[in-house]
């Protein structure tokens, strides 16, 4: 004969599930969780500890937003094959919601750090020599000289980037021709990407080689200013430019009427 199990109050029920009291009556009243006994005379419940595992289930089942008509359905049915199927469902829908998250987390990382690298490479006022490793870009034609020109080149790299499923490691700037005079020239508009995207179509993107790059950072209120003062610079040393990028910096995002930015020379023979 099998043994009694023993039985615990409503009360002893909720301390050990770390479940109310008010909880364990409604799903009670919903008809998800029926208590092993009631006493006729008082009204009390009372659970066996074979239901606990019930408890867990709903429990981790609220969690996950399960309505209560779902969790009525598995426990009227009683299937532990369909239970199982359920369980395996959610562990899916749990996977996938971890992997958007793990995305977002990416991205929030990408940014502050960004950021942070904007504030300082605008401690840097004057010329400086930097070191840059080889980098990736995705490139459209500028269009400067059309109105709104800028919102038209970056909407046109994002729906690049979306067709192609780039991620944005969020730098983005100007190339520039710059002339026998050091006239600089718009040519393209430019995203960064991950060496993992580019070697998925090495066709379609360009690559910034590895070198020393002359540096100089500026603000939209400064930016004349220190075009004519790499012009200048450009002419007085005889310097043949390879590539002149202008980086965009990320120092006030929330405000649209300024800027910040950071040139980037390749000179080959300038070390």
């Amino acid at each position: 004969m099998k043994k009694r199990s023993k039985l615990y109050s409503i009360g002893e029920t909720s301390k050990l599930k770390n479940l109310s009291i008010k909880a364990l009556r409604y799903y009670h009243k919903e008809k998800i969780l029926m208590p092993a006994y009631i006493n006729e005379s008082t009204g009390y419940r009372y659970y066996s500890a074979e239901q606990f595992i019930h408890i867990d289930i709903i429990k981790a089942g609220r969690q996950l937003n399960v309505s209560i008509e779902e969790m009525r359905k598995i426990f009227s049915s009683a299937n532990t094959e369909e239970l199982l199927y359920f369980l395996e469902q959610k562990k899916k829908d749990i996977d996938s919601q971890i992997n958007q998250l793990n995305s977002v987390k990416n991205k929030i990382d990408i940014l502050r750090k960004r950021i942070d690298d904007s504030f300082n490479i605008m401690n840097d006022e004057d010329f400086k020599v930097t070191h840059f490793q080889e980098r990736y870009l995705m490139t459209t034609p500028s269009t400067e000289g059309i109105e709104s020109s800028d919102l038209l080149d970056y909407s046109t790299l994002d729906c690049l980037m979306e067709n192609y499923k780039i991620k944005s490691i969020y730098e983005s700037g100007t190339l520039y021709y710059i002339d026998e005079t050091g006239h600089p020239t718009p040519t393209f508009v430019f995203e960064l990407i991950n060496k993992e995207d580019y070697l998925k179509n090495k066709d379609l993107f360009s690559i910034l080689p590895t070198g020393n790059y002359l540096t100089l950072s500026y603000t939209s209120k400064n930016r004349n200013e220190k075009m004519v003062q790499l012009k200048n610079f450009i002419l007085e040393n005889k310097l043949h430019v390879i590539h002149c990028l202008e980086l965009y910096l990320f120092t006030d995002i929330f405000d649209v009427n300024a800027f910040s930015c950071q040139l980037q020379v390749y000179i080959k023979e300038y070390n």
